[in-house]
């Protein structure tokens, strides 16, 4: 029976911390408020998306303005694309 008694010395070693508190400094970071680098950069790629993803949705929507053709479409690479290249007598206005 005194085989499944479990000594106090092999519990004190089997539940020991591997690092004591008192050896693990603090590092200083620098933050605003509470939102330091490391957490802000987490944010980036999804951020990045996000961004893209409204600039497409903003030109799509507004590729039918005439203000925004001439001044944003027709000064990209993309011109050709949004070219209008229909005969006048195919325009009913």
């Amino acid at each position: 029976m005194s085989a499944f008694r479990a000594s106090s010395i092999r519990l004190a070693g089997a539940f020991r911390p591997t690092a004591r508190a008192s050896f693990v400094k603090g590092v200083p970071q620098a933050h605003v408020g509470s939102i330091t680098s490391q957490y802000a950069f987490k944010w980036v790629p999804s951020l990045f998306y996000w961004g893209g993803a409204g600039a497409v949705l903003v030109t799509v929507l507004l590729s039918g303005v005439p203000i925004f053709r001439a001044d944003v479409l027709n000064k990209t690479p993309l011109a050709a694309f949004y070219e209008d290249k229909t005969p006048d007598s195919d325009k009913p206005f």
